[in-house]
Formats: structure tokens, C-alpha cells, sequence
């Protein structure tokens, strides 16, 4: 009686140990495919902006913004990420016409105690805004001031601010929640590149949003929507 039970405690305890590693197989199998798959991602960048800074909504010019990151320095959506760029753009909307002159919009950007440079805004042929590219990326934590002019006159300043609470979550975080949320149709077979950007306009600019997407090499595109909370808001496959 006595070996019968202790054969039935070696082998509960055998079963036991059995189990307990086919569960820490299995989640690791699961966390190695998202891992590869965010790895992957992270490797094939078409876009990723870090941050972005706007004026405030009662400001005299309009939809001021400042976006910065790194890009494609030959930005094509084919699915294949080629060599990417620092890059910091500042946009304008402009609700004030005043700010035009001769079809471009003159701005004097200050950053930190630098000396301003002088940066020309051209319109966006596909949109309502103008747009110029200061070429490096700046960091997040920079003090930002822009002056516009127009024929000689200073039209008016405004302050940027960044749009991200200090608690959200970055931009790779937002890259891994959206991996894992596609982790159904995303495979490290999958020939893709990822875009990283943050949804934020006038309308929006107390809820901003990372807004990732995926382009494959065979033309099939992908979305998930994280909020600044790591919450998974929309997404392009219907759960």
C-alpha cells in the first residue's frame, strides 16, 4: 500500500511538472511569434513619428503642427522598407490668409536658445495645408516657438506643446500592441513595412491617437488604432 501511494505521488508529480512546461512551451511559442512579428516591423519602417507638437486651438494662425521621426528617404507604399532619414516637418492650415504671400506662408523657427531659422512653407498639392522639412529630428523635450511673416510683417507667434500626455505610451509600444492585435494575419512570413503616426487635428487634440498601419509587399494593407492609454481603439480586421 505503502510503494502504491508513493508511485502515485511520482507520478501526479511527474504530470505535474509534464503540464506545467507544455504551458510555459506554449506561451513562449506565442510570445515568440509576436515578438519576431513587432521585431520585424520595427526592422521594415516606412514612417514612425516619435512626437508631434501643435499651437493651441485658439491660436491667431490655425492648425499648427510639428511632427518628428524618422522616414523612408524614398517613400514609396510597395510593402518594402528601404534605408530611413531623420525628419521633422512642420505643417499649417492656415485660417488666417494673411499668413500667404506670394503662395507660401514665411516662418521663423525657435528651438530652445538657438538662433531662429528660416523655414518656407509650401502648399501640399493634395491638401489644404503647407508644409516644410527641417531635415533633422529634434527631441521631444525642445521648446518651440514659431513666428510667421508675411512681405516683412510678423503676423503673429504661437507656442507648441506636445499633444501626448507625459504617461502615454511610445510609439514602439503602439508598434507592439498593433502587432499582437494582428498577430492573426501578420506572420513573420509576412513581406511588410509599418507606419507609426499620430492622429491628432483641432478637433482631437485633447484625445490623441497612434494610428499604425502595415502595407504588404502583395498590396494588402492593415490598421489598429491605440489610444495614448495602450488601449486598442479601432482596428481593420472586424473582431
Amino acid at each position: 500500500m505503502k510503494l502504491k501511494k508513493i508511485l502515485n505521488k511520482k507520478f501526479w508529480l511527474a504530470a505535474s511538472i509534464i503540464v506545467v512546461a507544455a504551458v510555459v512551451a506554449i506561451v513562449g511559442i506565442i510570445n515568440f511569434k509576436r515578438s519576431d512579428t513587432y521585431q520585424m516591423a520595427l526592422e521594415n519602417i516606412a514612417e514612425a513619428r516619435f512626437y508631434l507638437k501643435t499651437a493651441a486651438t485658439d491660436n491667431p494662425i490655425g492648425n499648427v503642427q510639428l511632427y518628428s521621426g524618422i522616414r523612408e528617404s524614398e517613400f514609396n507604399a510597395d510593402g518594402i522598407a528601404t534605408a530611413t532619414v531623420p525628419f521633422t516637418v512642420l505643417s499649417v492650415e492656415p485660417s488666417n490668409d494673411k499668413i500667404i504671400y506670394n503662395g507660401c506662408i514665411t516662418t521663423l523657427v525657435k528651438i530652445n536658445d538657438q538662433e531662429p531659422l528660416t523655414l518656407i512653407l509650401e502648399k501640399n498639392p493634395y491638401g489644404n495645408n503647407y508644409a516644410g522639412d527641417l531635415e533633422n529630428a529634434l527631441d521631444v523635450n525642445a521648446n518651440i516657438d514659431i513666428t510667421f511673416q508675411a512681405n516683412g510683417e510678423t503676423i503673429g507667434n504661437v507656442t507648441l506643446n506636445n499633444v501626448m500626455p507625459d504617461e502615454a505610451i511610445t510609439w514602439e509600444t503602439a508598434l507592439e500592441i498593433a502587432c499582437q492585435t494582428l498577430n492573426d494575419v501578420l506572420s513573420t512570413d509576412t513581406r511588410m513595412e509599418s507606419s507609426t503616426k499620430i492622429l491628432c487635428d483641432n478637433s482631437t487634440v485633447n484625445t490623441p491617437y497612434w494610428f499604425v498601419s502595415f502595407v504588404t509587399e502583395d498590396g494588402n494593407r492593415y490598421f489598429v488604432v491605440v489610444g495614448h492609454d495602450g488601449k486598442v481603439i479601432g482596428t481593420s480586421e472586424r473582431k
